[in-house]
Formats: C-alpha cells, sequence, structure tokens
C-alpha cells in the first residue's frame, strides 16, 4: 500500500482549520477519545446536531489538527486516551483558542458554556517541540503525548504534575500587513 504524504500545517491553514473547528464544535459536549498510534488522538465532541471528530497529532514531521470523518474504532489501549476520556467526559468544549503567529492551541472545558474553566487541553503544533498536554484548573499537566526531560530541554522540561509553561515566543518582528 503506498502512504499518502502528509502535508505540513502552516499557520494559515491552522487558523482556518480552528475558525472551522469554533462553528462546529464549540459550543459541544466530549464524548470520546482514542489513539490510533503513539503520536495521534482522535476526539469526538456532540453538538445537537451532530457527533463530530477531530485527530491531533504531535508528530514532528508533520504536527496537526484536522476535522475527520468518523472513524473506525480502535478501543482504548492507550493511557493516554484513557485519561483524556475520563477526564474530560460529561465537560463542554466552551473555547477554542490561538493567538497571532503561535502554533499553540487551547482547547477549553468547563461544566457548561458560562461557568468555570476546568480543563484545558494544549496542543503545540511546533515541528519537532510538538506535544500535547492536559491541564487542571491551575494549570497543572495532567497528562501529556510525551514527557520532555531535563536532559531533553534545559528551557522547558515538562512531565506529569508540573505547571505549564509556554513555549518561548517566536523570536524576531511579527508580520504586519503594511
Amino acid at each position: 500500500m503506498n502512504k499518502v504524504p502528509i502535508q505540513i500545517m502552516d499557520l494559515t491553514t491552522l487558523k482556518a482549520v480552528i475558525f472551522e473547528l469554533r462553528q462546529d464544535i464549540v459550543p459541544s459536549r466530549f464524548e470520546n477519545s482514542q489513539q490510533i498510534d503513539s503520536h495521534t488522538v482522535q476526539l469526538g465532541f456532540r453538538t445537537l446536531e451532530k457527533l463530530t471528530w477531530i485527530e491531533i497529532s504531535w508528530l514532528a514531521e508533520s504536527p496537526r489538527i484536522v476535522q475527520i470523518p468518523p472513524p473506525e474504532r480502535h478501543g482504548e489501549k492507550s493511557t493516554l486516551a484513557k485519561q483524556l476520556k475520563h477526564l474530560l467526559i460529561n465537560l463542554a468544549l466552551v473555547e477554542i483558542k490561538q493567538t497571532g503567529f503561535e502554533r499553540i492551541v487551547s482547547f477549553k472545558f468547563s461544566m457548561r458554556p458560562g461557568k468555570e474553566i476546568e480543563k484545558e487541553l494544549i496542543v503545540e503544533l511546533m515541528g519537532r517541540h510538538s506535544n500535547i498536554l492536559l491541564l487542571n484548573n491551575v494549570g497543572k499537566v495532567i497528562t501529556l503525548g510525551k514527557q520532555i526531560k531535563e536532559s531533553q530541554s534545559r528551557l522547558r522540561p515538562i512531565g506529569t504534575g508540573d505547571i505549564y509553561t509556554s513555549p518561548p515566543p517566536l523570536k524576531g518582528l511579527i508580520p504586519k500587513s503594511s
């Protein structure tokens, strides 16, 4: 079987996908998760009209967030998928946030729209530094796609139980339309 090459998700594509996801799944209720490989999870969100699935990958060569057709069931073998399902079940997705030129997307969950944020799923789409992290209401990492040890990064090691800190901002001038 020939593998189809995966297109890299640039900032313009990311912004378009986030815009569409906000329209389609905010607000919605988290319903299910499954992990199809060591770097990709699929999450199901139920709106009043339908069940929508998204796929999040932190694969270094092609990190991405995309809406997908309903996937085949892969079971719940992975610890990450089990943790996401257990910790997000019965929560409402109330906000998807991505700012400026950063490739960091925040999915915010609460008991229902207008209530306090209880969990936050952070997706960092930054090449080999890509990751997915679930935070509690005080910003502590509950679970994550890959732990970063001090031997791997002296700037930003991160693991379960750590307080989340954003990656360093982009260097250089911020692009302007003028």
